[in-house]
């Protein structure tokens, strides 16, 4: 069979797999099957979200047995291989001066300098002598960085049209940075199916194999899984990225901060077989007195083999970890099972299983009791054939009707619960920022700035404006703090008006698939206790189509978005005074309550001395449930100044960014 015929069958079975007999709905722009090669239009093409890119699931791994799946985290599964580390790299200041054949495997990179993965290239490329290698960090507020202007439509001239002269983007148009790095697949991956992940990529890319065409993927933060069984070989692999700056993406990631292209987060293989959990996902819920659990836990089995799986059983057992630590034991007497019906080659099954638990500790900010669940998937001889793992939490979020006899103010309300309590969601919003490695944070900062965060009392993150990396999940689940998870969505560009994206139809699909890409990865994490649809992109029935989305997949947490409440499940705004909001606390202005403020106290530069005068006026009702200071860090990348060489600070506009 040739190459071609190989790709073909493998894709339609993959194809296949997310339209049959499981629940989960396909993406709309999301498209499957082998083509040659790009045509160049995918990156200003907004109805076009992907090609060959895996439909989002949750964050699970297989590993090879049950003391491995534990520890959760992927670098404890032998299935699972970090791609980090040096990458040969090429940077062009727009596409037509990329190299256009860079994928082909004969195609000569030696010459190539070295970039670490992950990175952001702009500031990789900071000299010690101030000149800047590759390319300019660029910091704006609400515009994006190529030419546009606030109308109706103005979205159709897309992402390269000429800018005034003085603009960093007339002469670095659009940067495209060329990726390639070798790789061996482990010899006991074979028979298996293998899969690369990109965890983060801004803001477009192409992928290939081999000089295969994969496919290609948009929406930077959020994981890219690909499919590359079919194109692998034996003995030493190629794989080539092209990362495009700026793409249709972009209209849509207009968020407040330095705009930073390249692979920023963990690129990684794994391998699962023939027929695999595809997804995992668990709902904790609590009884009426808050005391007992259960665990409603749905999962895929997709089968990627030629023949029906016959017999196939799921088997669950929960693990209980120790405060704040990864060590577990199993809790007795506690398991679950489900049968998989007959899965054909190309289905997927989806399985529902529910496991009740006596009295758990529960998961809080104050308490961050977790439990880790372990899935075996059982074939019909009862032999494992793969075992996942995700971590849970007992906890439950409400928003209840309370009559004034219940309530500790004596006033009758719409209120915000967190296991049965109300609660004060003292946060701040964060962005994934460090001056010496502009986007690309390592574990180490997430740590430390958790540790930071706890020791200053701060209880809650809105994770703005984008998914964060998975690993801060893990993080926030461990140690205890409240996230609000907002998705890939800002065209501030726009504002709120006719012209906001919100409104046309060739962008619905595009805010739908950041909304649920968000969702399914992170529909696990105890921590999330507020969904968010995005932020500062306008009112319109795109984001109608999102929430209704959202709902479909999970009711166990409200929904927030600042620019239209009324579909929405909570009420929040920004920026509000100080007498605007001792007003509203009284529970009678015309707004939805219960009410959290998602931007307030605005630090950047100023030290938040009047915080007091809203905490007083906050903790007086329980009608707002808490806010976000504006922003955790100072957005700030290091630069050096080119008379003395000295290392400083950079904001907007100190790179010579205009």
């Amino acid at each position: 069979m040739n190459i071609m015929k190989k790709i073909s069958l493998a894709l339609a079975l993959c194809c296949a797999s997310f339209y049959s007999m499981a629940d989960q709905l396909p993406l709309g722009g999301f498209s499957y099957g082998p083509v040659e090669a790009p045509t160049g239009k995918e990156w200003e093409s907004p109805e076009s979200l992907a090609l060959n890119k895996e439909q989002p699931h949750a964050y699970i791994f297989p590993f090879q047995d049950v003391e491995s799946a534990r520890k959760v985290l992927p670098e404890n599964s032998r299935f699972w291989q970090s791609l980090d580390g040096d990458w040969k790299f090429n940077w062009a200041p727009d596409p037509d001066s990329r190299p256009k054949e860079f994928y082909k495997t004969e195609f000569d990179v030696s010459g190539w300098d070295n970039i670490p993965v992950p990175s952001s290239w702009n500031i990789y490329g900071v000299q010690k002598d101030g000149s800047l290698k590759y390319g300019v960090p660029i910091y704006v507020n609400q515009p994006v960085i190529f030419l546009h202007k606030v109308a109706v439509d103005d979205w159709r001239g897309g992402v390269m049209r000429t800018p005034p002269a003085n603009w960093t983007t007339y002469k670095h148009r659009n940067e495209v940075g060329s990726f390639r790095r070798d790789f061996e697949v482990p010899q006991d991956w074979d028979g298996r199916e293998v899969f690369i992940s990109f965890d983060g990529v801004d803001s477009f890319f192409y992928l290939w194999i081999n000089g295969q065409y994969v496919g290609f993927s948009k929406n930077s933060r959020n994981t890219a899984n690909f499919n590359i069984t079919p194109y692998l070989r034996k003995g030493t692999n190629v794989v080539a990225a092209e990362v495009y700056r700026s793409s249709d993406a972009s209209f849509l990631e207009a968020q407040d901060m330095f705009r930073l292209p390249g692979i920023f987060r963990t690129v990684a293989l794994y391998s699962a077989p023939k027929v695999h959990v595809r997804d995992l996902i668990v709902i904790p819920d609590l009884d009426a007195a808050y005391t007992d659990g259960s665990l409603a836990i749905s999962a895929d089995v997709r089968n990627l083999s030629k023949k029906a799986a016959k017999g196939y059983k799921l088997a669950y057992s929960l693990y209980a970890n120790k405060l704040y630590s990864d060590e577990n034991t199993k809790v007795d007497n506690v398991a679950a099972s489900a049968t998989v019906e007959v899965v054909n080659p190309g289905q997927t099954r989806t399985t529902q299983a529910l496991l009740n638990v006596k009295a758990p500790n529960k998961w809080s900010a104050e308490f961050p009791y977790r439990y880790t669940l372990v899935a075996e998937l059982k074939n019909a001889k009862g032999k494992t054939v793969e075992t996942v793992s995700t971590i849970v939490g007992f906890r439950k979020v409400e928003i209840k009707d309370t009559p004034a006899e219940e309530d500790e103010f004596g006033l009758a309300g719409r209120y915000y619960y967190i296991n049965g309590r109300t609660v004060k969601l003292k946060g701040v919003n964060r962005h994934e920022s460090n001056p010496a490695v502009g986007h690309a944070i390592t574990r180490d900062m997430m740590e430390k700035e958790v540790m930071l965060m706890k020791r200053a009392n701060i209880n809650h993150v809105r994770n703005s404006h984008y998914p964060d990396d998975p690993y801060w999940y893990f993080l926030c689940n461990k140690y205890g703090l409240y996230l609000e998870d907002e998705a890939n969505i800002e065209s501030h560009e726009y504002y709120y008006g006719a012209a906001s994206l919100s409104h046309p139809a060739e962008w619905k699909k595009a805010h739908v698939a950041r909304v649920m890409e968000m969702v399914h990865a992170n529909i696990n994490n105890p921590s999330i206790v507020i969904w968010s649809l995005g932020n500062e992109a306008g009112p319109g029935e795109n984001f109608v189509a999102a929430y209704d989305a959202l709902k479909l997949v999970d009711k166990s947490r409200p929904v927030q978005y600042e620019r239209n409440n009324d579909i929405v499940d909570m009420g929040s705004n920004q920026y509000p005074s100080i007498g605007w909001t001792r007003g509203a606390v009284k529970g009678d202005y015309d707004i939805k309550y219960p009410f959290h403020i998602s931007e307030y106290a605005h630090s950047m530069g100023n030290a938040c001395g009047n915080l007091v005068d809203y905490w007083e006026a906050i903790e007086s009702t329980n009608f707002f449930c808490g806010g976000a200071i504006w922003d955790w860090v100072d957005q700030s990348m290091y630069n050096y100044d080119k008379k003395t060489g000295e290392r400083y600070l950079a904001y907007g506009g100190d790179f010579g960014d205009t």
